[in-house]
């Protein structure tokens, strides 16, 4: 196979010709070069498949090779995101939902990789993969036996940073046809609260009350928003909405922020009136442009109770910056970046976005730095983020509990306590993956390993699952542990 450079003219919301380095992979070289690719991922991994059809036990498939390279790559810490499809298939005067893809959804969803069937009604008929933000593999082959072994089928490797983003968007926009395959989105995270995109970028709302560590005001004000997206009205009593909140946090959103005005009603009870943030002379109305919407879970799960003020708006802006980035799945922005967006410190966004981290709300990317190219920490390009599903304390606590029937009550302890020592306290998948490799190398090379790496900054890339792996595997060369931090390469045996 001999790569081959050209020009792609794409016809889609781009519309324009981008240069991609070409490697054709048709017929029975399909499999060898997927599965070498999956195998070299280091960061992330996006499929796209109508057909994923393998199961349990069958090794000799290739299509199941293909499936194992992308639970390999969970496990060594790449995030791997795969769609697959869920549509009506026709037959005697009869429709039935594919089911091919169940083992393979089953299989993949075990082993911690987050995989989504789209809903019945759209036909996924793609067999695209990006990875690493730089390769495309596409083609007409699915990943089943058949395909892979019998057919004649057409494939490439297209290898171009810009080429890979057009089809990340492209994929990005399977997201609003993910659905459950077991049970339908919560009424709690389908209802929306919307806020104006000014309460976040203003300096005289959100982020004076941050800076002022006001954050009775900030609580109250997102409870009258609440309040007005249930019954539409501008005017709220004081009492139904806030459970009987002092009089001066009324006259601070009056007096200092002027978001609402307040009266006395007929029957002597006080009320609030919103106001129209960008012209106080006009009472508050449902925002048609310029807002984000921030689900009723927020209030129903206590989080409004739970996060201090600063995660609070970290997390605000997160769902705000998801908002933004749609239909890519992560969002990015430097601190300096926010700072300036937003008007708050950047050790105040490091805080609250780390801390919201620990709570399992958010997932951070962070960037690296290619020293071999001469590059510096100053060179790093911003993190990434990507907002997670909200859970309810409920099913969180249930999902514990599991674990530690599953493993044990004991080992869950000391595997939690391992993630913690990286900020995934709180994150079960973390958790199991914790597990997993405490049975690989044993509890005590962890323990000695994460020591290592937690060392490292908050803000160290090394500071990973992946890269606690990777201490591992180098204790195991080096039993005497002479090994050289930045290499594989063992100082003596």
């Amino acid at each position: 196979m001999t790569a081959v450079s050209l020009t792609a003219v794409l016809f889609c919301t781009e519309a324009k010709a981008v240069i991609v380095d070409a490697t054709d992979i048709s017929g029975r070289s399909y499999g060898e070069s997927v599965l070498k690719e999956l195998e070299a991922a280091k960061e992330e991994i996006y499929v796209a498949m109508y057909s994923m059809y393998v199961r349990y036990g069958e090794e000799d498939n290739p299509a199941y090779k293909l499936a194992d390279a992308l639970m390999k790559a969970r496990e060594r810490g790449v995030y791997v995101r795969v769609y697959l499809d869920k549509s009506a298939l026709s037959g005697n005067n009869t429709k039935r939902l594919n089911k091919g893809n169940d083992d393979a959804y089953r299989m993949l969803k075990e082993a911690g990789v987050e995989v989504y069937f789209i809903r019945p009604e759209l036909k996924l008929h793609e067999k695209l993969i990006v990875i690493d933000g730089e390769t495309v593999i596409d083609g007409s082959a699915n990943w089943t036996q058949k395909a892979l072994l019998e057919n004649e089928e057409s494939a490439q490797i297209l290898r171009g940073k810009e080429f890979a983003q057009i089809k990340l968007r492209q994929m990005g926009e399977l997201e609003k046809y993910t659905a459950s395959s077991s049970a339908p989105v919560k009424r709690e995270l389908l209802e929306k609260v919307r806020i104006r995109n000014s309460f976040l970028e203003d300096k005289r709302f959100a982020p004076r009350m941050v800076t002022d560590s006001d954050g009775h005001s900030f609580d109250l004000y997102l409870t009258l928003l609440r309040e007005f997206s249930k019954n539409r009205k501008a005017v709220i009593g004081i009492d139904r909405a806030a459970g009987g909140t002092t009089r001066w946090v009324v006259n601070n959103l009056k007096e200092k922020y002027g978001l609402i005005d307040h009266r006395i009603d007929k029957r002597g009870n006080p009320e609030v009136i919103l106001l129209d943030p960008e012209n106080p002379q006009k009472e508050y109305s449902t925002p048609e442009s310029g807002y984000f919407n921030v689900p009723t879970a927020y209030w129903e799960y206590g989080l409004d109770k739970q996060l201090m003020l600063r995660e609070k708006f970290a997390y605000m802006v997160s769902i705000y910056e998801q908002e933004i980035a749609k239909p890519k799945l992560w969002w990015q922005k430097s601190l300096k970046g926010l700072s300036e967006k937003y008007h708050i410190d950047e050790w105040t966004f490091a805080y609250g976005l780390r801390q919201i981290k620990k709570l399992d709300l958010i997932e951070v990317r962070h960037s690296r730095v290619n020293a071999a190219e001469g590059e510096s920490y100053a060179d790093r390009e911003p993190n990434e983020y990507r907002l997670k599903e909200l859970i309810s304390p409920g099913e969180k606590e249930k999902m514990w509990k599991n674990l530690e029937g599953s493993f044990g009550a004991e080992k869950t302890l000391m595997a939690r306590g391992f993630a913690e020592a990286i900020d995934e306290g709180n994150n079960i998948q973390a958790v199991k993956d914790f597990i997993r490799i405490m049975e690989r190398y044993g509890a005590e090379n962890v323990k000695e390993a994460v020591a290592v790496v937690a060392k490292f900054e908050a803000g160290n890339p090394l500071r990973s699952i992946n890269y606690i792996v990777g201490v591992l595997k180098r204790m195991e060369r080096c039993p005497s542990r002479t090994f050289l931090k930045s290499s594989s390469r063992c100082l003596y045996s």
